[in-house]
């Protein structure tokens, strides 16, 4: 018999309990390279457990964790009618849903996921009231009625342990966790700030269990994206890692997520060479849950009324170009574009309530596009505006080609207006020339 725990373990236990639920395992899970087909049959050696009366089945003789060689996994059976005896093992195979005929049991797949949760989380962690208590849970879910905890057969089969209170109370906590717990799992990002170009980004990633959303504790994050590849740490209690970073472009970047050290939802079954004896499934093999996610980082767009008409009178079409630069992603959005006038002096034009037309101009990425053709019907001076919406990567822009430092001469001589030559006025252009250089060629989009 393997050394009995006294009553004076119990904090011990639920110690180890809590060590295998939240630290790394204490156990190797070892290589699956466990047979060829050509080596002798052997039997499994018991790893952590209890010795118990034995029936010829695979049942009895020992409750708890095996292996069938030194270097090999760690194992639990899970067909408790099948003979007990020596055999070899083939490689395994994961499976959804355990099948059975015969002495072997089948389960459906929600019962399959529980037992995955199960021998993954707890079953490499070697302390005999555990390892007994992950095999008892085990043929709780995969075997019939009569081997539940509740069951005659399952009930006799704890009572041989040295511990049976505390194994039947461990396989208890275990089955009701995989209730909540079991996969599969999911991951999702949120961005917990709108990131202006040169701002840091804050990210919140949670994983949590797909049916119902409860998180998934203490598992390590990692996060590619085209930049790079970077670790975020664990997740706490409740499921979340959060992280805030320097993101060096504008635009939408995809992101990469993983969750490493999951649970499994499926079991690896290793199938014996003699039909006769009973399957047992691998414990302590972990899934990596994956997820994608994007960052938006908004741009700073400029926009820029360019010259249009030159000379334009009642009755005759305006027209133009206005340049977006500096605008993030090709994505289409409809640009307000307002006629502004008519106002009788050029020093006197603004972008105000005195509206003359309105029009739109789909603009995507940086570049130049045109203004709308608009029929004048009164002469005097206008001026364009043009307004860009915001979206996810980019900020609003706007720009309005008003005539802030502008004269009347200059505005006549951009429109080709005749210019009276007196005296006074012709020395007036000389003095403006010298004083301010020539008028530049964008701005003030005006007509007539």
């Amino acid at each position: 018999m393997m050394r009995a725990k006294s009553a004076a373990l119990v904090g011990l236990a639920m110690v180890a309990a809590l060590l295998a639920a939240t630290g790394p395992s204490s156990g190797d899970v070892g290589s699956e390279a466990v047979a060829t087909g050509r080596e002798t049959p052997r039997p499994l050696t018991y790893w952590s457990g209890f010795r118990i009366q034995r029936t010829g089945k695979a049942a009895g003789g020992f409750i708890g964790a095996r292996r069938w060689s030194k270097n090999g996994p760690i194992v639990y059976r899970i067909d408790p009618a099948a003979t007990a005896g020596a055999t070899t093992y083939r490689k395994g195979r994961w499976a959804a849903r355990v099948p059975g005929t015969g002495p072997r049991f089948a389960a459906d797949r929600r019962a399959t996921a529980r037992a995955a949760w199960i021998v993954s989380k707890y079953g490499t962690f070697r302390y005999d009231i555990q390892s007994a208590a992950v095999d008892a849970a085990l043929l709780h879910l995969l075997a019939n009625e009569r081997w539940r905890l509740n069951g005659d057969l399952g009930k006799r089969r704890i009572r041989q342990a040295d511990e049976p209170a505390q194994v039947r109370s461990f396989a208890r906590t275990m089955l009701d966790g995989s209730t909540r717990l079991a996969g599969p799992y999911e991951i999702s990002v949120q961005q917990t700030n709108v990131a202006i170009v040169g701002d840091p980004v804050g990210l919140a990633i949670r994983v949590t269990v797909a049916r119902n959303g409860r998180p998934l504790p203490f598992v390590p994050v990692k996060v590619s994206s085209p930049a790079g590849r970077a670790s975020l740490g664990t997740t706490d209690e409740n499921g979340w890692v959060r992280v805030t970073y320097e993101h060096p472009s504008a635009g939408v970047t995809p992101l990469q997520l993983a969750a490493a050290k999951a649970p499994r939802t499926r079991l690896r079954i290793l199938h014996p060479g003699l039909r006769s004896r009973s399957r047992v499934v691998v414990a302590g093999r972990k899934d990596v849950v994956r997820g994608q996610g994007a960052v938006y980082v908004k741009a700073r767009p400029e926009v820029e009324v360019l010259h249009g008409v030159k000379r334009a009178r009642a009755g005759t079409p305006t027209g133009g170009r206005f340049r977006l630069s500096r605008s993030a992603e090709a994505w289409p959005r409809q640009a307000v574009v307002t006629l502004h006038g008519p106002y009788t002096h050029a020093e006197n034009v603004r972008c105000g309530k005195r509206v003359a037309r309105t029009g739109h101009t789909r603009v995507t990425d940086a570049g130049r596009y045109p203004l709308p053709w608009f029929k004048l019907r009164k002469q005097g001076f206008y001026v364009w505006q043009v307004q860009v919406p915001g979206n996810a990567v980019n900020l609003s822009a706007a720009d309005c080609a008003a005539t802030s430092g502008w004269s009347a001469t200059d505005v006549r001589k951009l429109l080709g207006w005749p210019i009276r030559r007196s005296a006074s006025t012709v020395s007036r252009v000389r003095w403006e020339r010298s004083r301010r250089g020539r008028a530049p060629s964008t701005g003030c989009a005006a007509s007539a």
